[in-house]
């Protein structure tokens, strides 16, 4: 029987990282840094954005009381009732197309979305 030689295979090096450093400001600059490219825009009455990689989701910016008292109906849990009014207002592919992206990305359009709504609201109601 022949010898059989074995080699060893170097461990993978344990990566270094400096805890000690680390800061708000560290963080500020890190967090800047992995904001999403995610753009938005407003055409008539739609809300349109697109993720980084392309994707366009048009939403109408109309929302009634009785679709929020729906969303309540639906669930208590907050992505349930995201995904319902993705699919009432924008319809099938768009609730998919949002829910499938990054989470960073799809909070950053919801939220503007929402913010928006807020604003046309504010802006007319009258004084």
């Amino acid at each position: 029987m022949a010898a059989r030689t074995t080699t060893k295979t170097a461990p993978e090096p344990v990566p270094e990282y400096d805890f000690d450093s680390w800061n708000d400001d560290a963080e500020a600059k890190a967090i800047e840094s992995l904001k999403p490219d995610v753009r938005y825009i407003i055409v008539e009455k739609r809300f349109i954005g697109r993720f980084v990689d392309g994707t366009i989701v048009e939403i109408p910016l109309s929302l009634s009381v009785d679709d929020i008292d729906e969303l309540e109906a639906v669930s208590g849990n907050p992505i349930d009732q995201l995904k319902h009014l993705l699919t009432k207002l924008g319809g099938e592919k768009v609730a998919k197309d949002f829910t499938s992206h990054d989470l960073a990305e799809t909070m950053f359009l919801a939220t503007k979305y929402f913010t928006i709504l807020q604003r046309i609201a504010g802006a007319s109601i009258p004084e």
